[in-house]
């Protein structure tokens, strides 16, 4: 079974050139090789999907809060292409010369990943009308839009652990499965108390940044990326993962046909082979 850790072995902010607070932690062989993961919409930095896996790959993984999560200082009106500078700058203070940013980019991976909503096809229509009209205020600069994202993810700062409530997938789900353990569910739960810290900054934050338009094109990324998805995921869809495949240039694709989105905690190993 999987290790799943909410207890990094580090832990702690580094100063960014603006003089906002970046919060990361470390796990596995800390002299290792580095690999970066970056968490989903909502996350934080306190979660390693397997620290066993991580270290025995040796490689030293680091894991970052992004800006509004966990112990980051929020960056209101952030872009996606905005966090690539956070990350470089996070990785020159650490000295590590080879990390999943443009110019220092070895291989990427991504797992359970959406696409852009206005890029893959059935996105735009599958979402709910809410959404749909907060993202078309979003696209006119009209300022309903920021309060309207923050109530819809209000519940996210009452009550954080509610995203992982035992049965919340169903009791034959392959993530419902998995939370059944009650380490692993611990350790999920803090990893979202932890995102939850600062209440909705980061998650008002990162809608936002997802629904605009992404300020540029997977078809133009060079590198190798590799694509991992579980066909029962209940919040990426197929057509997210098929367009993804489909747009990026030197894209390999694993499909695990009985998993969820939680997937990563059960082949983390095979992941991180995938990387080094």
């Amino acid at each position: 079974m999987a290790r799943v850790s909410a207890q990094p072995r580090a832990d702690r902010t580094v100063k960014l050139s603006d003089g906002r607070s970046l919060a990361f932690a470390e796990w596995g062989d800390l002299e290792g090789r580095p690999v970066f993961l970056f968490h989903g919409r909502p996350g934080s930095r306190l979660l390693c999907p397997d620290e066993d896996a991580t270290k025995a790959a040796g490689v030293r993984l680091v894991t970052v809060d992004r800006p509004g999560y966990g112990r980051s200082d929020p960056r209101p009106g952030r872009t996606l292409l905005d966090w690539g500078g956070d990350v470089e700058e996070l990785a020159d203070q650490l000295g590590i010369d080879q990390v999943g940013i443009p110019s220092r980019v070895t291989v990427v991976g991504l797992a359970a990943a959406p696409g852009p909503c206005d890029k893959v096809p059935g996105a735009w229509d599958a979402q709910p009308e809410e959404v749909r009209t907060l993202t078309e205020l979003l696209w006119n600069d009209d300022p309903a839009a920021l309060e309207g994202i923050r109530k819809r993810v209000q519940w996210f700062a009452d009550d954080p652990e509610s995203l992982f409530i035992p049965g919340w997938a169903g009791p034959d789900d392959p993530d419902a499965v998995l939370l059944a353990d009650p380490e692993i569910l611990e350790a999920m739960q803090e990893w979202m108390r932890e995102a939850a810290r600062q209440g909705t900054a980061g998650f008002v934050e990162d809608w936002i940044a997802e629904q605009q338009r992404w300020g540029f094109e997977p078809s133009d990324i060079e590198h190798d990326v590799h694509v991992w998805w579980g066909e029962r995921d209940a919040l990426v869809s197929r057509a997210d993962t098929d367009y993804l495949s489909s747009v990026l240039p030197k894209a390999t694709r694993v499909t695990y046909p009985d998993e969820g989105h939680l997937f990563p905690v059960t082949h983390w190993a095979e992941i991180l082979a995938g990387l080094l």
